[in-house]
């Protein structure tokens, strides 16, 4: 029920753990827990632990660096979605991720 390889899957969710630490969540939404729909790009959102805004944005431009490095998302269209409970409340688009999309990690 999702367009997500297992070897994308994998890939996403260590990078995830590596990126974003221990106690992240990862969720998959869009198009791509469609299975009938063709297409489209990847959309992720991430609830992480960490605290630091400056840190959160280095990690996540990290975290889209090596995610297209890896053989399983080259040339891939990604969004990412990085929020951390922490720093303020959950944005709109949070439960649209978390209630419709599918939770990875």
């Amino acid at each position: 029920m999702m367009r997500l390889s297992e070897p994308q899957r994998d890939t996403v969710i260590l990078l995830t753990e590596c990126f974003f630490g221990e106690g992240s969540h990862l969720w998959l939404f869009g198009s791509r827990v469609d299975d009938k729909k063709r297409g489209g790009d990847f959309d992720f959102y991430i609830e992480t632990p960490i605290a630091d805004a400056k840190v959160l944005f280095k990690e996540r431009l990290q975290f889209l660096q090596a995610l297209h490095d890896t053989s399983a998302f080259t040339d891939e269209k990604i969004d990412l979605v990085v929020h951390s409970p922490l720093l303020g409340p959950r944005l709109p688009i949070a439960t649209i991720a978390t209630e419709e999309g599918i939770r990875l990690l």
